[in-house]
């Protein structure tokens, strides 16, 4: 969560970095009255009739020069004359603690950027909104299949329902310092094997190391990459200390402990790109929004790291989060909140997560459009999205569960214990699957 949370404090940088670079344009209940498949949604008048209707948007982008959300309000207000746009932005922090109280009691907004980490807690509350009566199955016309990825499909859904429109997406990829792998004559990895063999060539004592980040994120890539899950299909036992888990976590933590090939990278120790800069870290996994902050944290190192898919154990996999737009149950204007979140991901504006928040477009379509998909000369003028869009075929989300802010602060606690050699990973993970067994039963 640390460096996913990064992004909403850097994105001003971020787009100065894009601008620089020429960059081009993260229990459902159903509606009061739900829509048939052949009926729309009565909450509000029709558009286009002279009732007028105002719908409060959050945004937890940060900043509203460095958001896609802004530049589409004057647009759509155009478009939609009798529907007004009450347009709030927060940070990531506020956005989240301000959700929690004004669904618990309160008028909630109509229209709410989400980040995808929330909707384990906020699906099983019922506090979202039904989007399938609403979207008939397709987005602008679109097919729900075709517009976006299954990995995006299974963590919009809870219960057989749409809970959100996924916005921007984050996966993850390796990022590796393509220049040293040049210089030792060096194949980027594709599976755990060639990881471990590249890791040792490359580095040298405390320097060109690949980054160990003891949290959920990273955690659970392994185990998905090795046939384990975090939680059974039924969510009600946690899976993350089975036999494969235990062995994906033991690979991660060898790297570091046995190895010494790897670096725990802590928060006491600052930003990643710190370690980036001083030739510490040489590969590292981590999301698409990371390009933008090594183009602002490091611009002296442009050509000298490059993006590929994660080297896989069993499987390629990686977790699956970004942002969602959602409709808090609770609104008032369903049918005027649904026009602005379809208007928000028609393509050509969804090229504005990446133009205006160096995100990645959550739709097939702007992912690979060519104003997103395009080479970069940072990254040796690779098209990096690609690959991410690629990653994100075969990721998960994670387990939408009520209590997984609870379980994912015991899994974390047990990656920190591994990764500073407090317990063993089989101890770790089985101390951490008995808090969260408690946690399950409460």
């Amino acid at each position: 969560m640390y460096y996913k949370k990064l992004i909403f404090s850097v994105v001003v940088i971020l787009a100065l970095a894009l601008s620089a670079c020429g960059g081009t344009q993260a229990a459902t209940k159903a509606p009061a009255n739900p829509p048939s498949a052949n009926q729309p949604a009565a909450t509000v008048a029709p558009a286009n009739s002279g009732a007028q209707t105002t719908i409060t948007v959050w945004d937890y982008y940060t900043d509203p020069k460095a958001s896609p959300i802004p530049p589409l309000i004057e647009p759509f207000q155009k478009e939609y004359p009798n529907i007004k746009v009450k347009y709030e932005i927060m940070d990531w922090d506020t956005a989240n603690e301000k959700l929690d109280v004004v669904l618990a009691g309160g008028q909630p907004p109509d229209v709410t950027t989400v980040d995808m980490t929330w909707l384990p807690k906020l699906a099983s509350l019922g506090a979202l909104t039904d989007l399938k009566p609403y979207s008939n199955g397709k987005l602008n016309g679109t097919p729900l299949e075709q517009a976006y990825t299954p990995g995006a499909l299974e963590a919009m859904t809870y219960n057989g329902k749409i809970v959100t429109m996924m916005y921007d997406f984050d996966v993850y990829a390796l990022y590796y310092r393509s220049d040293l792998f040049e210089q030792k004559g060096l194949q980027v990895p594709t599976s755990w094997d060639e990881l471990k063999t590249v890791a040792t060539k490359l580095a040298e004592g405390d320097k060109y190391l690949y980054e160990y980040d003891p949290d959920t994120f990273h955690g659970s890539q392994f185990i998905y990459e090795n046939g384990g899950k975090l939680m059974s299909d039924d969510l009600k036992t946690v899976t993350f200390n089975s036999p494969a888990a235990v062995d994906a976590i033991q690979f991660y933590a060898d790297m570091l402990l046995k190895d010494k090939t790897a670096i725990n990278w802590t928060k006491d120790q600052g930003e990643r790109i710190q370690g980036v800069k001083d030739g510490r870290i040489a590969m590292f996994s981590d999301g698409p929004y990371y390009m933008g902050l090594l183009k602002s944290g490091a611009p002296e190192m442009s050509g000298k790291w490059k993006v590929a898919l994660h080297p896989k154990g069993k499987f390629q996999s990686s977790y699956l989060g970004g942002t969602g737009l959602v409709i808090p149950d609770k609104s008032n204007n369903k049918d005027a909140a649904w026009k602005f979140i379809e208007f928000a991901m028609r393509p050509e504006n969804q090229v504005g997560v990446y133009k205006y928040a160096g995100a990645a477009p959550a739709t097939i379509a702007a992912a690979e459009s060519p104003d997103v998909n395009v080479a970069d000369p940072y990254f040796g003028g690779e098209k990096t999205l690609q690959i991410f869009l690629d990653s994100m075929k075969t990721a998960h989300p994670f387990p939408y569960v009520h209590q997984w802010s609870d379980i994912d602060t015991f899994f974390t606690a047990a990656m920190q214990a591994i990764g500073g050699g407090q317990q063993t990973v089989k101890q770790a993970l089985d101390d951490a699957a008995s808090k969260s067994t408690d946690a399950l039963s409460q």
